[in-house]
């Protein structure tokens, strides 16, 4: 067990907490970074507020809707966002203010700030009596503190205001978390909910309650249990996406908290920092393990990644490799690009480092080995292989131990779909049922037909890294009687990674096959296969939302069927580096 060097930082009286608005460096920002948040404030300017109706509300339960409600229930909050920023790039009031106004009048008057999925489930409505406390109360509560001290000059003029919406932030987040936060799921838990919400409510309460200290030591008690319990190599089992919400959560609480400097030095809070760059394949793409996505596409609705906020975790760590890795993420972007969750911005606009930091390059480290949480990054000339070990029972789980992600310049080739719209199965017992979570549409073998089963106890083997050479056995992660072994090798050389599934069964099998995910565009790879399999290639649409707004139209499937499988037999797939206008395969 950890040292839980929070609680005993709090006790000794060596945290200097404060959340502060830098209003003077709102006149320094780039006119390219106040034109860019100006424009998304005046899209939405003077048309009617989106309403999440009871209807709406009711869509959850009725047919499993999540975006009947969170769709305009999101929008409302980021068109907050937008004005809010466009008050403070510009300093209009005479075209923002009575829309700021609004909207934080608005979001007072919503009877909830939880979502449908999050509510407490004996309840067919909101009880408004009985606020429930989930990530969006807690962000709506910290986006709301954030305002009032950003533009406390106007709340001044407009009596009530601010009175009102501080009430609301108390009723409905800080009181329950003083009293309750004990009793929820999340308090202490080694998941995003933890430090997503803590670092809000860390937020809120030091923006607007007058005695914030009982907040602070149940919040520092709760991100010590989270360090506790994460990977102690930093990685981020619920995906990239989530690192977002977890690893960057618990950075911001951190700079909240004031922190002294031995805890930045603390090697786990450091690897936290690193995992993005272990994620990256190259430009905006990722490796998208679980529910993970590849990429956050503009126009998504999704809030953006915050490369500003990873510069200031890389300063903090004093890990240059970190700071290179945002700025490079930035490239000619403004300072923030929206939606982005208020605190967040305010930071990236008033943080003169990262207004001056200039220029810079991905890192592109050959080897990165996450022992705990199993992924491999390895680089072969141009080509880079992103793999994972693991189990199925990892949060945001999909059944996918021993999948990959390969790319060759920096643009994935073989991939992970990622995750859908959420609705109401994606938690429940049919989670399984959507075809991004089944192990038969990753890059991984299926043994007589039959996919990977979910639950902790199908998980990977002996699992390795020797120099170039990542090894597991994936027979664990299998129901199959007889399965004796199912080893899976990549072994990485200058130009070329090469895959090698070996199999032992105690019965003939009737099927033996190898699946390949891949994105249908030009690229320079050369797929060699063996003989003695049979290669088909499905189209599979991509009519969701998300996935269509990641991926495009569609992805493929290559199959790969074993030609009358043995007992033991391997199949050995190479990918070859090749010219850009070579063929595929």
């Amino acid at each position: 067990m950890r040292t839980p060097v929070l609680s005993t930082a709090f006790r000794a009286g060596r945290l200097a907490p404060r959340a502060t608005v830098d209003h003077a460096a709102f006149a320094a920002i780039p006119a390219a970074t106040r034109d860019a948040v100006v424009t998304v404030a005046d899209g939405t300017l003077g048309l009617p507020w989106p309403q999440p109706t009871l209807t709406r509300w009711r869509a959850y339960r009725r047919d499993g809707s999540r975006t009947a409600w969170e769709d305009p229930y999101l929008a409302r909050r980021h068109r907050l966002h937008a004005v809010a920023l466009a008050l403070a790039v510009t300093g209009d009031r005479d075209r923002y203010a009575d829309e700021l106004l609004d909207g934080v009048w608005l979001l007072a008057e919503e009877t909830t700030w939880c979502l449908p999925a999050h509510e407490h489930p004996d309840r067919t409505v909101p009880d408004p009596a009985r606020p429930h406390l989930d990530l969006f109360a807690a962000e709506t509560a910290a986006t709301l503190a954030w305002i009032l001290r950003l533009h406390e000059e106007l709340f001044a003029d407009v009596p009530g205001v601010a009175a009102r919406i501080s009430r609301e932030i108390r009723r409905r987040v800080l009181d329950p978390y003083r009293a309750d936060a004990g009793t929820y799921f999340w308090f202490g838990a080694p998941m995003n909910w933890n430090p997503w919400i803590t670092d809000n409510v860390i937020a809120a309460a030091l923006l607007t309650d007058p005695d914030p200290e009982p907040i602070l030591e149940l919040a520092v008690r709760s991100l010590d249990a989270y360090l506790d319990g994460v990977p102690g190599d930093g990685g981020c089992p619920e995906g990239i996406s989530y690192w977002w919400h977890s690893g960057a959560r618990l950075f911001e609480a951190l700079e909240l908290l004031g922190v002294p400097p031995e805890i930045w030095s603390d090697p786990l809070i450091r690897r936290i920092g690193r995992f993005p760059l272990t994620a990256h394949v190259g430009g905006e793409w990722s490796a998208s393990f679980g529910d993970g996505n590849a990429r956050v596409p503009r126009g998504s609705g999704k809030d953006h990644l915050s490369p500003a906020l990873l510069h200031r975790y890389g300063r903090a760590i004093e890990d240059p490799s970190v700071a290179a890795f945002a700025r490079a993420s930035r490239g000619d972007d403004p300072l923030v690009t929206l939606p982005s969750p208020m605190g967040r911005a305010i930071a990236a606009l008033t943080d003169t480092a990262w207004r001056d930091a200039g220029p810079a390059e991905f890192p592109a480290p050959p080897v990165q080995w996450l022992a705990e949480t199993q992924v491999a990054s390895l680089r072969g000339g141009a080509l880079h292989l992103i793999a994972k070990a693991g189990h199925n029972d990892e949060p945001h789980n999909h059944n996918d131990v021993g999948s990959f992600v390969l790319a060759a310049h920096g643009e994935p080739i073989v991939v992970d779909a990622g995750t859908g719209v959420y609705d109401r199965d994606s938690f429940g017992p049919d989670r399984y049922r959507a075809w991004f979570t089944r192990s038969a549409f990753h890059s991984v073998p299926e043994i007589d037909g039959v996919e990977q089963g979910a639950g902790a106890e199908f998980r990977a083997r002996d699992v390795r890294l020797d120099g170039a050479d990542f090894t597991m056995d994936l027979a664990g992660a299998y129901p199959v009687a007889g399965l004796v072994s199912l080893h899976r090798t990549f072994t990485v050389t200058p130009g070329a990674i090469t895959l090698t599934d070996a199999w032992q069964l105690g019965h003939d099998p009737a099927t033996i096959r190898l699946r390949l995910l891949l994105r249908d565009i030009p690229h320079p790879v050369r797929i060699a296969l063996p003989s003695h399999v049979r290669p088909t290639t499905s189209t599979i649409p991509l009519t969701d939302p998300l996935l269509h707004a990641v991926w495009g139209d569609h992805l493929l499937l290559l199959t790969l069927d074993v030609v009358s499988p043995g007992r033991t037999g391997a199949v050995t797939v190479r990918f070859e580096e090749a010219g850009r206008g070579d063929a595929r395969r």
